[in-house]
């Protein structure tokens, strides 16, 4: 007969172990993947700030904003002029970090008043984007806010502070407005 003093682990211990490592793997990866899209998220929001506080500089004398619908006002326009960050020119068209298209130009509302667009945003940015605080000391603010099919307005002109339609945009309207099929599109109007 052998005698071994031979220590080893058996089949079940191995397993265990490394099923506690992919665990905490697998976990380390959503949290680096969710740490990663709030960074974009930040990202997008500060771009659309960016365009915003840029506008207003650029045509801040002459309160029109007709020229942002020109056809002179291409998205290398855009770029050369200073009025979008760099990294927004992507083959020659107006992207935000998230990948979706981006719109700037007169609103409908008239030559006083100008829109930002984005397009393609998930439920996550649609929420974030829509809680936004809008507010300068240049005299350019947020005069509303469409989400997808949904509009809100600044509480004058018969909307009141509270109404459904009202500005500032609450959480649960935002939720209400914001879709989960990852193809929100906002709407900033600002005179």
């Amino acid at each position: 007969m052998i005698n071994s003093n031979q220590k080893g682990v058996t089949m079940v211990e191995a397993i265990a172990a490394i099923s506690v490592v992919t665990v905490l793997t697998i976990s380390i990866i959503g949290l680096v993947g969710n740490m990663f899209e709030v960074f974009r998220l930040n990202m997008v929001s500060q771009e659309v700030q960016e365009i915003q506080k840029n506008i207003v500089t650029r045509y801040r004398l002459e309160g029109d904003f007709s020229e942002l619908s020109s056809s002179k006002m291409t998205p290398a326009k855009f770029k050369e002029d200073l009025l979008i960050p760099s990294q927004m020119l992507v083959n020659g068209k107006i992207v935000h970090r998230l990948n979706g298209e981006v719109e700037i130009k007169t609103s409908s509302l008239g030559d006083e008043f100008f829109d930002i667009t984005f397009k393609q945003l998930s439920l996550r940015a649609c929420m974030n984007l829509s809680q936004l605080t809008w507010s300068n000391t240049q005299g350019t603010d947020l005069f509303q806010i469409k989400i997808n099919n949904k509009l809100f307005k600044l509480p004058i002109d018969g909307v009141k502070f509270g109404d459904e339609d009202a500005l500032p945009i609450t959480l649960e309207k935002a939720a209400d407005s914001c879709k989960d099929d990852g193809d929100n599109t906002i709407v900033w109007t600002f005179q």
